[in-house]
């Protein structure tokens, strides 16, 4: 699939593993932290594309907070895109705003068969949508002059998928058993998902795995075009699209092969994210702060999953929840299908959407004090990621989080979690 994406962009009818390709790109996504809006200010440049430029709000809300300030910040994003004829409605502001990575897939921009760049580590997650997607950091200003990037056609490894997870496991889950299996194996390559057990998993835990791609160790992560995705492209797709299809005797340099139903509940860190253990490892070790949100989790199904967990009950009085829905869209979807009233009655504290807690340079109440230790679905577990240097950030999927809530402990949610969660898989 990256090989013919990458061909395709190219205007070529054929690219073979290890070829440099120009690829024209579909989409470029930026979160509100810029670096090429002085240089293209200072160098009277202009954008290679207005209506193929997108901003997200989503990292920085603090008004005077350094490195980014977002009262500066966001005023500076805006009048640039004025300048540079982007139109208003790709600027991802307060009541539209979202992950920089996740909006172009629930906004139907990131489409099948293209080659979409975002400005965030994470940018791999457009993957979910069939599409050849990479994170492009300080060396964004190139290819938003020319629209253009030169790519190495990559390895690829396909990871074949049979089953279905267990109830109560999700693409975290997926994330973190690929994280201790594979390692140093897939570094720079292309994962690829195929087989059988691809059509159990719903675009959220599509994206979730491909959110993962760095963590893994992979270049990026690609999904291929089926009946789940075209039904959630129906009605969301901007513009028209050609989505790609691995042929039979596809170059892979490795075959991975992994029932799903055997899968079982994993957690990460602390300190370093490699560091991946069954649930039951740390059972029953104390928590004072709990966080659902981030890029890797935050979406409709993940905050169903606590909402089952958490439906009338209370959260332990030693511990502190914060929910950040990952964009304006699951916000008002998750208000709509009552979860906010679950939380908020159990004693939860739902944030505006964005990078919430995971990252300390947003506006969460969630800030992590000397020795604390944190259970969260966020994407790292990094010193220093959700405040002090000195406190402990344990990663899991949002029922582990819900449940040691509950408890004041890392818990197992098993007990707590009912029937009606098999519906939310659906969405």
């Amino acid at each position: 699939m990256a090989a013919k994406i990458l061909s395709r962009a190219a205007g070529q009818s054929h690219a073979s593993t290890g070829e440099a390709v120009l690829a024209r790109i579909n989409l470029m996504t930026c979160l509100d932290g810029t670096t090429f809006i002085d240089t293209f200010r200072q160098r009277g440049l202009k954008v290679w594309d207005p209506d193929r430029l997108i901003f997200c709000f989503d990292h920085f809300f603090q008004p005077d907070w350094f490195p980014q300030q977002a009262a500066k910040e966001h005023p500076k994003i805006k009048s640039f895109a004025e300048e540079q004829g982007v139109p208003a409605a790709n600027i991802y502001d307060v009541g539209r705003n979202g992950i920089s990575h996740h909006i172009p897939v629930e906004q139907g921009r990131a489409l099948p068969g293209t080659v979409c760049i975002g400005a965030d580590t994470q940018s791999s997650t457009m993957g979910a949508a069939n599409c050849f997607a990479l994170p492009a950091l300080f060396g964004v200003d190139p290819i938003i002059l020319t629209g253009d990037i030169w790519m190495i056609v990559p390895q690829c490894v396909r990871i074949n998928l049979t089953g279905a997870l267990p109830r109560g496991l999700n693409g975290k889950d997926v994330v973190y058993r690929l994280i201790h299996d594979l390692g140093e194996a897939v570094g720079g390559k292309v994962l690829e998902f195929s087989g059988p057990g691809v059509a159990s998993l719903p675009m959220d835990f599509r994206m979730a795995i491909a959110n993962g791609a760095v963590q893994i160790g992979a270049l990026t992560i690609i999904f291929p075009y089926d009946a789940v995705l075209a039904d959630y492209l129906d009605g969301r797709a901007c513009e028209a699209f050609e989505p790609v299809v691995a042929d039979g005797d596809a170059d892979y340099v490795a075959t991975y092969e992994y029932d799903l139903s055997a899968f079982e509940t994993l957690i990460a860190g602390p300190h370093e994210i490699e560091l991946v253990r069954p649930l039951g490892a740390l059972m029953g070790q104390p928590v004072t702060a709990a966080n659902i949100g981030s890029c890797s989790s935050g979406r409709l199904s993940d905050l169903r999953l606590a909402a089952d967990v958490l439906r009338g009950r209370k959260l332990h009085p030693g511990v502190r929840l914060v929910v950040t829905p990952i964009s304006a869209e699951t916000h008002r979807d998750a208000a709509r299908a009552g979860l906010l009233e679950i939380f908020l009655d159990a004693g939860a504290t739902v944030t505006q959407p964005g990078c919430g807690a995971c990252y300390s340079g947003n506006l969460s109440p969630l800030k992590l004090a000397d020795g604390e230790r944190c259970v969260s679905t966020s994407v790292e577990t990094l010193r220093g990621r959700m405040g002090s240097q000195d406190a402990e950030v344990i990663l899991a999927n949002a029922a582990v989080v819900a449940a040691s809530a509950i408890e004041g402990r890392i818990a197992d949610p098993t007990p707590y979690l009912t029937r009606e969660l098999e519906a939310s898989h659906e969405d």
